[in-house]
């Protein structure tokens, strides 16, 4: 093979060693030694909505236990033990815990594929590392990996012998090299176990597959390559070490490795074809990334790509989870469902990467912010893809404030079963203990009103919690229990939340969505005289911003600002807000600064409060309603709601949203105007209901938002990937030749869960196989009640038309649809192309059409 690389390769002239450029952490950070014990959930609590991690060593009476990596084993409260944890209950076969000696955080960088695809040059590369390092570098961008396109030609699109003339005239090392000059570190990709040059497969006759007459196993469908490397071969393994020298020598020190599942599953299949075959394929699979990791040595990163390699792991320091984005709404949602799924995997076994970040039009500045959120809020792998240079200034500033990936590692240790809207991180940091919580309204075409509640996130309920916007940049005041957000569609805020101590405290700085972890080094607060004082990481031409709230009932004004840093004495600039502060420094140079902010009392400006009126409730779904109010004419900065007495929170509009509730019980809810320092109107406004008395007789099933939906695979759940499945609203589907249009879809293996509170009587529907469904399989419907069985159709085909169903369902509460087709591999095939994001979508749509709830 070495041979063969000499004939055809450009000339190598980089060196084997790596360029040690990897992130370091924080030293201010106080990092334990991994692996260590960690608290964590193992399943959902009381809000569905929520997703958890940490940064930090985290205590939150929301873990439900401690995971030890060491021994794979959780051991809740009660003093349940669950044994080899990933290994048989999360089914990660070769689990380990990740090795983060070399690589103590996720790589961030730059990725070629989704804005050069095929067509990217050496130039272009160049460029846009040029640009990374001059507007990136410092704020931690690092690696540049060249995806697909270095190495084709035109009959030969998996020959890794071969640089493409036209687009690499100088060769590979030239373009490692100059990436290396600008301080970055040069990624490269390709699919080492296929090759399609068949000059190549010929010298190397005992390296790839070969049919039982001795022909090679030329397949033109084998998408990583006509030829397939036969693993249970020395020399294929010596044909791995030349490939993976070759591209050290130019000067690589990442490795994106594609096709990974596909080959695990061909060498299942074709274990017969190997030179020395064996039951276990997937350790011969191994042998091929041990002699990877073996030449490549412990500096260089190496990534699994395409679906979730978890034959890899223990090998592979990281690993892509998710489908290939598209440019727009559907890329971000590629990468969301990838998160749900597989992220109690990072940080944990190995760095997940739910593929590259796109913040380029078509999407909205919100849905920018939404896709940095994403990637801020979890620390995974952290690779952006625009072409640099060419994006405006506004989509620039959200790079900067989530590079570099940090340690943030999940509490939730597993899948999700929805796209969860609530986003928690909770840190601890020199002493500094708050949560970072997104929020998020995913759907494209609906305004959301979303209530956070303080409990919910295990933050005090007897003491205000201050409420700092981070994208907005704007403090939201001091609330207790809770409080509302309008969250336009596509759209996330981004809120610091810090109890109040009866002090001055620092709630924000601008420098990372982390708000502190990245930039703080040092910070002390003085009470007696009013003063803060730190030491900062501060980016060069980025005027830093260190943002302070005060106590409810003691307003404060910064009296003066100063910083200093090896430079001499930085400028300083600051503005005072009724309840909050902020200073800025500013430096030409990236440093390290030390600043010191004193403070003054100040005078609260009062505006008394008049009390609402003209309640008005609307019924939402089974278990909630929306409040209304009249707006007032006079200046309030809100409202606090009350039920039944208790508060519930604080919202800015004459709005909030009553959800949880019980149908049969009577409520009274009430409505008070508040000011910022925390004031009330002497009187509420009150009204008294139940759901019940509001419920409609009748009522269509797709007006209730299902408690979960997924797959039944493997015995766990999986979230939809297909398009509007068992979504609420009317979904549109063709049965025998006629539209309905009020429609639930599911796939043959997929169930949807209703809450329907025990308050109907009878269940009625119309169900059968859409006409565009690609497989004629028999599919047979089924409706569970509260776990057992109520109704199970014939296995219907697509020619059978429509089958009535009508049940009674007196006091059932939980309200299962499910469709299982008699042979669901087809199924089972089709979810994997969609998990991959390639392929046909939906082979088989079962219908249920006008499901109606009715009382009798």
């Amino acid at each position: 093979m070495r041979r063969i690389v000499c004939l055809l390769m450009i000339l190598c002239v980089s060196s084997c060693s790596s360029s040690h450029l990897k992130s370091k952490p924080n030293p201010s950070q106080s990092y334990k030694s991994w692996p260590y014990p960690i608290p964590c959930r193992i399943q959902d609590g009381e809000n569905p909505e929520l997703f958890m991690m940490t940064l930090g060593d985290v205590d939150t009476t929301l873990a439900q236990g401690v995971y030890d990596p060491v021994q794979d084993k959780v051991t809740l409260k009660d003093g349940t033990v669950k044994e080899h944890y990933y290994r048989d209950i999360l089914g990660v076969t070769y689990y380990k815990p990740i090795d983060k000696t070399h690589f103590p955080l996720p790589p961030s960088g730059w990725c070629t594929w989704y804005y050069y695809y095929y067509r990217i040059t050496a130039q272009e590369v160049k460029r846009n590392a040029k640009w990374i390092s001059e507007n990136l570098k410092d704020y931690g961008a690092q690696f540049v990996q060249i995806d697909d396109g270095w190495q084709r030609s035109p009959n030969d699109t998996r020959d890794w012998t071969h640089v493409h003339q036209e687009y690499f005239p100088d060769g590979m090392a030239d373009v490692a090299s100059y990436i290396k000059s600008v301080g970055l570190i040069p990624g490269i990709w390709l699919a080492p176990h296929g090759q399609s040059n068949r000059t190549v497969v010929d010298a190397n006759p005992n390296v790839f597959l070969r049919k039982e007459d001795g022909t090679l196993d030329e397949d033109r469908r084998r998408w990583e390559g006509l030829f397939l490397v036969d693993p249970s071969m020395e020399e294929s393994l010596k044909y791995m070490e030349d490939l993976f020298s070759t591209l050290c020598e130019w000067g690589y020190e990442y490795f994106k490795i594609d096709g990974q599942p596909p080959v695990v599953r061909e060498y299942s299949q074709k274990g017969s074809f190997m030179k020395n075959p064996t039951d276990n394929t997937n350790e011969l699979y191994r042998k091929t990334l041990e002699s990877i990791r073996k030449t490549i040595g412990p500096d260089r990163y190496l990534l699994g790509c395409w679906g979730i390699p978890t034959e890899g792991i223990g090998i592979m320091d990281g690993s892509r989870t998710g489908g290939d984005i598209v440019l727009g709404w559907g890329g971000f949602q590629t990468a969301l469902r990838a998160v749900m799924a597989y992220y109690y995997q990072h940080n944990i076994v190995w760095y997940v990467d739910p593929d590259v970040m796109v913040l380029r039009s078509p999407l909205t500045m919100e849905q920018a912010r939404v896709w940095a959120t994403l990637q801020g809020l979890t620390g995974q792998a952290l690779m952006a893809t625009d072409r640099m240079m060419d994006l405006s200034e506004d989509r620039v500033e959200i790079l900067r404030r989530v590079y570099p990936a940090v340690d943030i590692r999940p509490l939730d240790l597993f899948p999700a079963q929805r796209n969860k809207k609530i986003w928690d991180l909770k840190i601890n940091h020199m002493g500094r203990n708050y949560d970072v919580v997104g929020v998020f309204n995913f759907d494209e075409n609906a305004t959301e009103q979303m209530y956070l509640k303080w409990a919910d996130l295990d933050l005090p309920t007897d003491k205000p919690i201050h409420v700092f916007d981070f994208w907005n940049k704007e403090y939201l005041g001091s609330w207790q229990a809770g409080m509302t957000l309008d969250m336009s569609p596509t759209s996330c805020r981004v809120l610091t939340l810090l109890p109040s101590n009866d002090q001055i405290q620092l709630i924000s700085t601008n420098r990372h969505i982390t708000q502190g972890w990245v930039d703080l080094i040092s910070l002390k607060y003085d009470d007696a005289n009013k003063t803060y004082s730190g030491k900062s990481r501060i980016i060069k031409n980025d005027p830093y911003e260190v943002r302070f709230v005060f106590p409810r009932n003691n307003n404060y004004a910064i009296k003066s600002v100063t910083a200093r840093s090896t430079d001499g004495i930085l400028p300083v600039t600051f503005a005072n807000h009724q309840g909050w502060a902020a200073a800025k420094i500013h430096s030409k140079n990236t440093t390290e600064a030390s600043w010191e902010v004193k403070f003054e009392s100040t005078d609260i400006y009062h505006y008394p409060a008049e009390a609402p009126a003209s309640l008005r409730l609307e019924r939402v779904g089974l278990d909630g309603a929306d409040l209304t109010w009249s707006e007032q004419y006079y200046l309030n900065v809100g409202y606090q709601v009350y039920l039944n007495g208790e508060l519930l929170g604080y919202t800015p509009k004459a709005a909030f949203p009553l959800r949880g509730l019980d149908p049969k019980v009577n409520y009274t809810v009430g409505v008070e105007t508040v000011w910022e320092d925390g004031t009330t109107s002497r009187n509420k406004a009150e009204q008294t209901f139940s759901i019940e008395s509001m419920a409609p007789r009748q009522m269509s099933l797709n007006q209730l938002t299902p408690s979960s939906s997924g797959g039944r695979m493997g015995g766990r759940m999986r979230g939809f990937t297909g398009r509007r499945m068992g979504g609420a609203g009317n979904q549109t589907i063709s049965v025998g030749e006629k539209t309905y249009r009020n429609a639930i879809l599911t796939n043959p293996g997929m169930e949807i869960t209703y809450d329907v509170k025990g308050l109907y009587d009878s269940f009625s529907a119309m169900v059968g196989i859409g006409d565009d469904s690609s497989s004629d399989n028999g599919v047979e419907f089924i409706v569970m009640g509260d776990g057992k069985e109520l109704w199970r159709s014939a296995s219907l085909l697509k020619a059978d038309g429509l089958k009535a169903v009508n049940i009674e369902i007196t006091g059932v509460k939980s309200l299962v649809l499910r469709a299982e087709s008699q042979t669901d591999e087809a199924g089972e095939r089709a979810r994997g192309q969609q998990r991959r994001g390639r392929g046909q979508r939906n082979l088989i749509q079962a219908a249920w059409i006008d499901a109606t709830l009715a009382l009798n």
